[in-house]
Parts: structure tokens; sequence; C-alpha cells
């Protein structure tokens, strides 16, 4: 049963609603996680008997990761009657089994990367045939479909796009390509969903008679797509769905992110709120800042109530505000600081609005004798064996991928030394029914550089996928392959950098596991490519990161940097003028990073940064702080 005793009075409210929209407005820290993960279990906890399932949508991998395990707790064996998921995996799965109405195939490729989808644009600009057509980058061009894609803009449709006419064929061609190549980015899986409910509304009324309970999760971080998406599985102003959202932490409006779709949403179904605006993270202190600074913004939810702290304050310095000459300067003060202080390198973030400065950062922690970790979000792997592992199995499911190809031969090549050429791979496949896999195999075989460290990884490849199939014992095969190898001299470092890959895919794996029982490959792939493959940071690290990567974290100690005009806020933000939505984001942007601190806060700024001359942040001001004397 519910650890109910552990819910505050809003909590136990929220987590007992009975039926119909209710939005839950949880404040930074306010336990929104632990409430909505009760909220879906009490669900299905009340109706034991009962064969409707809960859809429950977030935005990150790893946050659906963590509900995942959270209801799992509660519910055991009924987890099953949960689906805790993404929208983009939500989507894959829909168009999985419903996508041939749009001619798709349930083992389409998910392109991850620009690089895979500029040669699609490029086709689709010559199959668009537009006359005086402006020469126009393609990167910019991808830039503008992204756009239409969050807008949910269907090339289908006679709705308006751009004011630039010429852009309609060509996004059109766009989509419709994609289909006829088996291929989806991350944006059209929504716009195709969406398509999809749309043109067929018997797929999306199963939807909805199978999910009639709906949970979000930062619903304030859904673009225009997502939330036509939602509205299609609740298109009833009396459905019942449960929002959680806070419009004091949209910092997405670049993406699509919007507060007036929250206000919006909170009207049209006529929601009734519930406030969380007690913080079991932040100290009184660093709340009263937050409290003091955005209440300057004027896009915000009316009767919206002031944060509080629950947490008890141990020690009278928790807000620390420091004053530099230069970047340098206050980069290197920061990480003797975290040195001098005894701190856990793990248990502190140095937090800033743009990479530039975390740059600096990091050289100034490596000067400290300390390590960073900088997140980077990849979508592909970078090392021989993962990209080995990864080419091989995609071709396995689609066996006449000539791009995978030349990437299988690279690794291989990379990995053993031995040249096996596209071409080589490409005609032997002509004689095996144009398997590009059994190609590269039968080519590999045959040539007569193979040195016994290589066989094992062919006798891998054709024992347990190509003949077999059996893409995990591949996998296994492979690992236990570079476990016994003996490294080179020199190689070390690449070894556990190879190593850490491994870790991820294995960490991956489990993380696919958990949402698809017995994944086909065709399944496997399409969500492994919707998880990105970032390593997590070791205790031993101190983690420099963007407030937008910092977003739904907490530290015990936090050091926000560049609290300078033209840094935080931006200085486009600034030229957009004082009263603009960009410098409410930007205020959102502080307000975010000020509340990942749960013992401690240090806000430092400098004179000058990079050469330039720049004047205190505003925000600075807008917390009531008392700022030191010049450097």
């Amino acid at each position: 049963m519910l650890e109910k005793k552990k819910l505050n009075e809003n909590q136990r409210l929220a987590v007992q609603w009975d039926k119909g929209p209710l939005l839950v407005l949880a404040g930074p820290g306010s336990g929104k996680t632990f409430v909505l993960t009760r909220r879906i279990a009490h669900l299905i906890e009340r109706d034991p008997a009962a064969r409707f399932r809960v859809l429950g949508l977030t935005f990150t991998a790893k946050a659906a990761d963590e509900m995942h395990a959270r209801v799992k707790h509660f519910l055991g064996a009924n987890l099953y009657r949960a689906r805790l998921t993404t929208f983009h995996s939500f989507c894959t799965e829909v168009l999985r089994q419903h996508g041939s109405h749009l001619g798709l195939k349930p083992d389409f490729e998910i392109l991850s990367q620009d690089t895979d989808r500029l040669p699609v644009l490029d086709e689709a600009i010559c199959k668009a045939g537009v006359p005086n057509m402006p020469s126009v980058d393609s990167r910019g061009m991808v830039k503008m479909i992204d756009h239409l894609l969050r807008e949910g803009h269907d090339s289908n449709a006679n709705t308006p796009l751009l004011a630039k006419e010429w852009v309609r064929p060509i996004y059109h061609s766009y989509l419709n390509l994609l289909l006829r190549h088996n291929h989806l980015d991350f944006g059209s899986l929504l716009i195709c969903c969406l398509r999809l409910f749309r043109e067929r509304p018997r797929i999306a009324k199963h939807y909805q008679i199978v999910y009639p309970y709906i949970c979000v999760d930062e619903y304030q971080d859904t673009n225009k797509c997502q939330d036509m998406l939602l509205r299609s599985l609740c298109p009833g102003t009396d459905a019942n769905l449960f929002v959680v959202a806070d419009d004091d932490q949209i910092i997405y409006q670049w993406n699509g992110a919007s507060p007036e779709r929250l206000e919006k949403l909170r009207c049209e179904y006529n929601m009734q709120v519930i406030q969380l605006p007690e913080s079991f993270r932040c100290p009184a202190e660093v709340i009263g800042l937050a409290n003091t600074l955005i209440r300057f913004n004027q896009q915000r939810t009316p009767d919206k109530k002031p944060l509080t702290s629950t947490v008890m304050e141990c020690d009278s310095s928790v807000v620390c505000v420091r004053r530099f000459h230069n970047e340098s300067a206050e980069m290197d003060w920061v990480a003797r600081n975290i040195r001098e202080r005894g701190i856990p390198p793990g248990e502190c973030a140095i937090l800033s609005r743009n990479i530039k400065l975390l740059k600096v950062a990091e050289k100034s922690v490596h000067k400290a004798g300390l390590v960073p970790y900088r997140r980077e979000r990849k979508s592909e792997f970078e090392y021989p064996l993962l990209r080995f592992v990864h080419s091989a199995l995609r071709l396995a499911n689609a066996p006449q991928n000539h791009e995978q190809i030349g990437q299988l031969c690279k690794a291989f090549y990379d990995l053993t030394a031995v040249n096996v050429s596209v071409d080589d791979a490409e005609a032997e496949s002509g004689v095996n029914g144009g398997s590009l896999l059994r190609g590269f195999l039968d080519a590999a075989q045959n040539s007569s550089v193979l040195s016994p460290d290589s066989l094992p990884l062919l006798d891998a490849l054709g024992d347990q996928l190509v003949e077999r199939l059996k893409y995990h014992e591949f996998v296994k095969a492979v690992f236990a392959w570079f476990k016994k190898r003996n490294q080179p001299e020199g190689m070390d470092r690449r070894h556990d950098e190879e190593e850490q890959e491994v870790n991820i895919w294995q960490q991956l794996s489990r993380a696919v596991r958990q949402h698809v029982a017995d994944p086909t490959l065709s399944q496997f792939l399409q969500e492994l490519d919707l998880h990105p493959k970032v390593r997590p940071p070791k205790p031993s690290e101190v983690q420099c990161l963007t407030i937008h990567q910092a977003k739904g974290k907490e530290f015990r100690h936090v050091y926000l940097v560049g609290l300078a005009e033209d840094q935080l806020p931006s200085y486009y933000a600034r030229q957009k003028g004082d009263a603009s939505r960009e410098i409410e984001e930007e205020r959102r942007n502080c307000f975010v990073a000020i509340t990942r601190a749960q013992s401690s806060l240090t806000l430092t700024f400098a004179d000058r940064y990079f050469g330039w001359q720049k004047q205190p942040s505003r925000f600075l001001c807008e917390m009531g702080l008392q700022l030191p004397s010049s450097a």
C-alpha cells in the first residue's frame, strides 16, 4: 500500500484526486516526482481488478526510468498496467503497431543525427523542384524544418507555414521521403503519430480507451506538437488529465515551450489547481532569493503562492557572493574554493548560462588538481567496439543499408587493422540475396591478412547474427572478446574510455528492457536511438553544466558563475528589451539554477569577460543582494 503518511496535505489531495483534469503547480524540490508516481500507483491500486492502464509521459529517458523504478516499488507485478515513457518513445510504439497506414514498416530507423538527415533533405530539395529557390544553407533549412515539426505542421494539411512559401514543397517532400525510405527523425515521430490519430480516429480512440488516465510530468516544457498529441489522447474537457508543471521553470522557449500554453491548457480544460509550494530541497535563504527574483516576471500563474522551505539550516553562510576582475580569476577561485572547503567533488556543481564559460571552468578545475565532468549529449557511439556492434545490428535489421556497411568496414578496420572494402562487401552481397552483412562477413573471411585475434569477432558475427539473429548473444560475444583482448602499449586510456562506452551500452540495454519486455531487434534499435549515449558523472568529478543541463537535478553545493550582463541574462535577451519574453526566460534560468542548491549557493561574477567590460547581472540586484566592491 502507499505510504500516505509521508505525504503532506496538498500532496495527498493530488495523489487521491478522483476524476477530471487537474493541474499540479509544483515548485522546485516540492516532490513532484514523488506525487506523480504515487498518483499512478494509487489509480491502479484502488481498482486492482480493472483492466485499464495508466499512461505516464515525460521528456527525458532518464526521467522515465526514474518514474518506472518508483512505480515498480509500489506495484510490483502490477507494473504492466502503467506505461511510463517519453513522448517520443510512446509515438514510436504507436507507429510500430499502426504506421503501416502511413506506409511505414515496423522496423523503421530513427535518424538521430543531422548528418543522417541532410542527405534526405538534399534529395527532398531536388524532388521539390522549387523554381528560383534562394540560396539557403542546408543546416539552416534543417532548422526551418525542425521549427515546423515542433509547431505541429502536417505537410498534407493546407495550413499556413512560414512566410517563405517555397518551404512548403520542400517540407512536404522531406516528410514523404522519410516515410518512403522507412526512416523518421525525432520531430517526424511526433508529427506522424499526430497525423495517424487525425486520419485514423479509431486508432486514437483505441488509445483513449486503453489509457483513460494520463499523467504528464514537466508539462511546461511541451512544444506545440506535443501539446496537440496530448489533446488527441484527451479530446474532452472532462478528461482524466493529470498535469504537473511549474511556469517559473520554463527555460525551453527556443525549443517551442511557452508560458501561454500552460495557461491555455488550464483555461480550456477548466482545470482545478493544487499548489505544492513547499521545497524539501533548498534552505530558506535560497528560497527567499528565488521568491524575490521571480516576482519580477509578469508571465506567471495568477495567485501563485510563494515558495517555502522545510530544510533546517545548519550553516549561517548558506549564500556567498564574490566579485572578480575577469573570468579566469573567477573560475580559478571557484575551483580552489571547492578544494579548500574539502567538498566531495561529486556533491558540487559549477553552473553557467553558456558553454564558453564552462570551458574556462574546466581548465581551472584541472589546474586545482580536480577532475571536471562536462555532460555532452551524444546520439552515436564514438569508439570502434561499439560502432562495430551498432552498425552490425543496424545491418542485420536493414540488410541493404549502404551507409551502415561503410560504418561497419571502418569500425572493423579500427578494431583489427584488417581492411574490408565496401566494394568487396557489396560485391559479395550480390550472391547472398543482397544482404550486406553477409557480404561483409564473406569478404572479411576471404581476406588474406586476417589475424587470429580478429577471428572470434567474425565467428560471433556469423554464428549469432547472420545465421540465427540472436543479437543479445552476438553483443555478449563481442564484449567477451573485448575483455580478453590484450591491449597494445599506449592504448590504456582509450581502452578505459571504450570500456565506459560498454558500460553505457549495458545501462541503456537494461533501460530499454524496462520499457519493452524481450524487445525484437528493431524495437531495441529504435529505443536505443531515443536514448542519449551520455556517460554519468563519477563521484570524484566536479560537474560543469549549463543551466539547461542542470534542470531536474540537485546538488549539495552549487556555484552559479557568470552573473553579469550579456552572460546571464544573455546578450540576445538584452537586445530584446527589459520587458521582453526573452528577459523573463533568462530570469527563470537564474531561478532554476539557484534552486538546485541543497546546502550552499555561491554566486560569482567578474568585471570583464573575454576582454569586454561587463556590468553585474540585474538578477543580483533583483534578489536583493549586496554586491561586493570592485575586484
